[in-house]
């Protein structure tokens, strides 16, 4: 069976496009035994292993059954597997766009996509004992499974499986290059922030200009969504100075130009810089004490596990870095006392940013949606009243780290504007 013919014989003609690459080359190597991750004993470990439920055994176990017994939908899995985990060349976006299987597999469609991701548990294992990382530090890394698990059960009737959109997320576990520190995660990555940052040599203080070409709203937010652009920064390197638009630690870009003579400010981070990009996993209680402790961890573990050189400092792109959390929520939160550690900034964003995380989808109905919790409460009130939710970026350099707890960015941000020239 070709592969247009094996689609539509599961009612996906219409992702030929999708899946036509390295099928032939999948289909070369295709196991004369049922693969790894289609055999219940290898499922039950990966599961436990992954935080899963007892409950999901079942499910998966009758999926992975009916995968094996049906050829079409056993070679589609084959060569989706592949897709994932050893053609790295594939697009993440393409896999985002895989259809469900719901004509083949009903109520299991999610499922035959949590059958590939938990293959990146044994993976991910082998990868962590060949570097000698901790068995702690590879199980608590192991639980990413449970927020997108939780998700797509609470969109499809309690059903376990996972949208297609989040299985490239588990390429970064089976490659060694993430892992779960405490209560945040960490990759070592290029810094990809729209902002140069500049420390001043006497006061030591920083300050950060925007990247030519960024785009903001009228706020001095990242523009994106239904907010028209505002205005543009444009950033030069003169003779003896460099000249763009500041950015506060409070996450706005002021529209005024200001230079940094060279011969008192020094450039501290710029795109392209190595530093620890950190996400963060769901389950609350993000308090200080233990983003603290979780990003002493990771700035411990990197040099003595995975040989690396010294990074610049952290950085993140997140919803949670919204800098109206403040005003929208509370300005207690523990996210707010985290944003207020670091330096934030503009990203460019839409208008909804946060609500798959907050809420399970994208596609949120302010006058249905749950309002069960002050947090979804907040957002929901935001947008009824045409407000804006905003995503956000965030460095804190190493240097900055033993005052981690200071605000030092927000107490630096008068004697850093005051050092810098108008023009």
């Amino acid at each position: 069976m070709g592969l247009a013919d094996l689609l539509d014989s599961l009612g996906i003609a219409a992702a030929a496009r999708l899946f036509a690459p390295h099928w032939d080359s999948a289909q070369a190597c295709y196991p004369a035994t049922r693969p790894r991750f289609l055999q219940p004993a290898e499922l039950g470990a990966a599961r436990a292993l992954a935080g899963l439920e007892p409950a999901a055994d079942a499910p998966l176990g009758e999926a992975a059954t009916r995968v094996a017994a049906c050829p079409a939908l056993s070679r589609l899995a084959w060569h989706a597997h592949r897709l994932v985990f050893e053609y790295e060349d594939y697009p993440a976006a393409q896999i985002g766009e895989w259809p469900l299987l719901t004509r083949a597999l009903g109520d299991l469609a999610g499922a035959f996509y949590l059958l590939i991701a938990l293959d990146a548990v044994p993976r991910m294992r082998a990868v962590h004992q060949r570097l000698g990382i901790p068995e702690a530090i590879g199980r608590d890394t192991c639980l990413d499974y449970r927020d997108p698990g939780r998700i797509y059960r609470e969109q499809h009737g309690g059903q376990y499986g996972l949208l297609p959109h989040t299985l490239s997320w588990w390429r970064h576990h089976v490659r060694g290059e993430l892992y779960r520190l405490g209560r945040l995660q960490y990759m070592r990555r290029p810094f990809h922030g729209h902002v140069h940052a500049f420390r001043h040599q006497r006061t030591r203080c920083v300050l950060a200009l925007a990247a030519a070409g960024t785009c903001f709203d009228s706020d001095g937010l990242g523009a994106g969504g239904q907010r028209p652009v505002a205005w543009c920064a444009e950033l030069d390197e003169q003779p003896g100075c460099w000249v763009g638009y500041p950015v506060a630690p409070h996450g706005r870009a002021l529209p005024r130009r200001v230079a940094l003579p060279a011969d008192a400010w020094q450039p501290v981070l710029a795109p392209g810089d190595e530093v620890l990009e950190v996400h963060i996993p769901a389950g609350g209680q993000m308090t200080l004490a233990r983003c603290r402790q979780s990003m002493a961890s990771a700035l411990a573990f990197f040099p003595r596990y995975l040989a690396a050189r010294p990074v610049v400092g952290f950085a993140c792109y997140s919803w949670i870095l919204n800098p109206e959390l403040a005003r929208i929520y509370r300005p207690d939160a523990n996210m707010v006392q985290w944003q207020r550690q670091l330096y934030l900034f503009p990203i460019p964003c839409g208008d909804r940013s946060g609500l798959y995380f907050v809420f399970g989808t994208d596609a949120v109905d302010v006058t249905q949606a749950p309002r069960d919790t002050s947090l979804r409460r907040a957002l929901l009130a935001q947008l009824e009243k045409g407000g804006r939710l905003a995503a956000g970026g965030m460095f804190l350099l190493a240097e900055e780290w033993p005052r981690f707890g200071a605000q030092v960015y927000r107490s630096q941000w008068p004697a850093a504007m005051a050092l810098a020239h108008p023009v």
